[in-house]
């Protein structure tokens, strides 16, 4: 038996994932008929609404002739004026009565016959004062009578730029009716709405009682939101449940609605619930019977099984994940080479040093990318300072060459007399990160890769500029790879837009260097040549302050007097790592995991130096509200607040509390207790 048990799990385990992706196929596939099924109502709609527009613009234009005849330049021959109006309904057996009015309205001549026994006003005068006022044609809302409906078609007589006359059309809506019962699927239902907000016509599934009453407030509200769009609800144009596909035509204002009955738009869906339904409990039942057989194995294999089921979620991760994390793993290959080397040899101190420095480097420029990306979302702001590109030239040949391939030959040449750049320098590696992959992946094969800086002064309207004008630093990296093609040149700076195959890149890698550039005044543009390679420059300000030199601190020249520390933060790894960097610096720290364990020690009485609070905490208080009650309780104690969530930062925090932004380094917490429990701002520590 206990032969037959590796058989049965290998089983379990090779039905699992079958029934899981069966189930999920399924499921897409349902869902994909709800979308068909959704395409097909627009499409009912878009060739109704063409056939309809095509109709009432061949009945305006007969009227428009008629408009045009000589026997109407003055006072109207009624007797020929009869004839022809006759000989036209013979043509337009839909054509009810054909009128003719003056300006005022009052009706001079109806044919066949005198609509209301005698002369008088015209029915439905508002769109007849359309016509005057406008002196364009206009189609009237349909109107419900004792024994018929039709709706007016109305054109002016232009005479010398005046309206003598109005001639009108009044029409049946059974023509309207056979344009939506053609190819229209079985169980559907159509309408049309006038202008005025009136159902028109319906098709044969319709109820005809709605016909001249007012569409459905759902149909009205859509089409005043959008000229084209699909709606819901369970009071619809029918009075139906269904779903609609609607478009309003852009001359007549008229609108055709598509609906689907809900039961049929919802049927995929509900199927395709059950079979997820029906996917899960066997999955669960397979998951069941693979532990219970699994739980019978000797005890020594049970870890082991649990790293590997934990392998494969982390797999599933990492496949899931793996196309939009192209900018970060730039910079995870160069922590991972580090980190290999210090694994292989542990005991040359030197070199771990080394690759330490290496590591703790990658990780800020990882912060600089979340806050260059967090840019992009307009989440983040930049920091510009001055700063001299030659003062980062050795750290960014080191940079860009881990970011390429050994057969990839990587130079940077700076010459002394560039000026200084106002900017963001982390964003310029990240910017410069981004350029350097998108040049080594356009050199599978490998090549050079050359990154260059020089003053120009640009003219402002300049053609084949940058359309800058002023002192700019130009940076470009220049490479020899395969080249952009010319169609492709004019979208590579368009988010989510890639040359790539699936998988290779996210298309944010230059989207980023151009909101770079032009967050920061600038701009940057590109030139390649198939088959020669592709240069990109980048054109940053020159800044009109001093240089800022890059500064090493360490944790040592930012420690200061040995102090008591409340921490407050609900996530015990964040706040283990965080109390053994106040520890090492001679701190004694007490941590509690939330806002009200931090007042209940305060209020005890408890004596503290300075409190290190995260913003963003389980518990029903959070670090600013905890902050606004320490200040009530000891107005004098120095708080320090810390987050690695970009809205809290972007929201701004009240009262000038520093927040160090996660990640953070020994340095900048040392620095802000420091700065805190000093009564200054923290160099290098927001505050917001």
């Amino acid at each position: 038996m206990n032969r037959r048990r590796p058989l049965i799990l290998l089983v379990l385990a090779a039905l699992l994932p079958l029934v899981v992706l069966s189930a999920a196929l399924s499921t897409a596939w349902l869902l994909h008929e709800q979308d068909e099924m959704r395409d097909d109502a627009f499409e009912q709609v878009d060739r109704m609404a063409a056939l309809l527009d095509r109709e009432l613009a061949a009945q305006v234009e007969v009227l428009r002739a008629v408009a045009q005849s000589p026997m109407l330049d003055g006072d109207v021959d009624q007797a020929a004026f009869a004839k022809l109006a006759e000989r036209i309904r013979q043509d337009r057996p839909l054509w009810r009565v054909l009128s003719l009015s003056d300006p005022d309205g009052n009706r001079l001549v109806d044919v066949p016959v005198v609509i209301g026994n005698g002369p008088g006003k015209v029915i439905e005068p508002d769109s007849h004062a359309r016509v005057v006022q406008t002196r364009r044609p206009t189609i009237g809302h349909i109107l419900r009578g004792p024994k018929n409906l039709a709706f007016a078609i109305r054109v002016p007589v232009l005479r010398g730029g005046r309206v003598p006359y109005v001639l009108s059309a009044v029409v049946m809506p059974d023509g309207v009716r056979g344009l939506l019962d053609y190819g229209l699927p079985p169980g559907w239902i159509a309408a049309v709405v006038d202008a005025e907000g009136f159902v028109v016509a319906t098709s044969r599934g319709g109820n005809p009682d709605r016909i001249g009453r007012k569409a459905s407030d759902g149909a009205l509200a859509a089409r005043a939101a959008a000229a084209k769009g699909l709606y819901d609800g369970p009071s619809t144009i029918e009075g139906h449940a269904t779903k609609v596909a609607y478009r309003v035509l852009p001359d007549s204002f008229w609108s055709v609605h598509v609906g689907i009955p809900r039961d049929m738009y919802t049927a995929p869906f509900v199927r395709s619930v059950w079979l997820l339904a029906g996917g899960s409990v066997l999955s669960l039942l397979l998951v069941a019977s693979f532990l219970w057989v699994l739980a019978r194995e000797m005890h020594t294999r049970r870890a082991e099984e649990t790293a590997l089921e934990e392998g494969r979620r982390m797999e599933a991760l990492g496949r899931m994940t793996g196309g939009v994390a192209h900018d970060f793993n730039n910079l995870l290959m160069i922590a991972q080479g580090g980190a290999e080397s210090i694994r292989n040899r542990p005991h040359d101190t030197e070199r771990v040093v080394r690759y330490a420095d290496a590591i703790l480097a990658t990780v800020q420029r990882g912060e600089a990318l979340t806050r260059q990306l967090l840019a992009f979302a307009r989440r983040s702001p930049q920091e510009p300072v001055s700063f001299l590109l030659q003062d980062r030239a050795d750290e960014l040949l080191t940079l860009l060459s881990r970011s390429t391939r050994g057969d990839i030959a990587v130079t940077l040449a700076v010459p002394a007399e560039v000026w200084p750049i106002f900017a963001d320098p982390d964003g310029l590696e990240v910017a410069l990160v981004n350029l350097a992959v998108n040049a080594r992946d356009a050199m599978p094969g490998g090549g050079r890769l050359d990154i260059g800086a020089e003053n120009v002064t640009l003219t402002a309207g300049r053609s084949g500029g940058p359309g800058l004008g002023g002192d700019y630093v130009a940076v470009r990296v220049r490479d020899t790879g395969t080249g952009i093609r010319a169609e492709d040149l004019g979208h590579i700076f368009e988010p989510f837009y890639t040359t790539k195959a699936v998988g290779k890149g996210t298309g944010l890698g230059l989207s980023q260097v151009m909101g770079y550039a032009r967050q920061s005044g600038g701009a940057v543009t590109a030139d390649s040549r198939l088959g020669e390679g592709t240069t990109f420059t980048l054109y940053l300000p020159r800044a009109v302050q001093p240089p800022v030199r890059p500064v090493r601190r360490t944790a040592e020249a930012m420690a200061d007097a040995a102090g008591r520390i409340l921490l407050v933060e609900d996530n015990p790894d964040v706040a283990r790592t965080t109390e053994d960097m106040l520890t090492a610096a001679g701190h004694r720290v007490s941590w509690v995991p939330s806002g009200p364990a931090a007042l209940a020690r305060i209020d005890a009485g408890e004596a503290f130096d300075a409190v290190l609070s995260d913003i963003v905490m389980e518990g029903g208080l959070s670090g600013l509200e905890l902050a606004q009650r320490l200040r009530e309780r000891r107005p004098a104690l120095p708080i320090v607040l810390m987050t690695g969530y970009s809205e809290a930062l972007a929201a701004g925090v009240p009262g000038g509390l520093p927040v160090l932004g996660k990640p953070f380094g020994q340095a900048e917490v040392l620095a802000a207790l420091r700065s805190a429990r000093a009564g200054a701002e923290p160099e290098a520590v927001g505050t917001l």
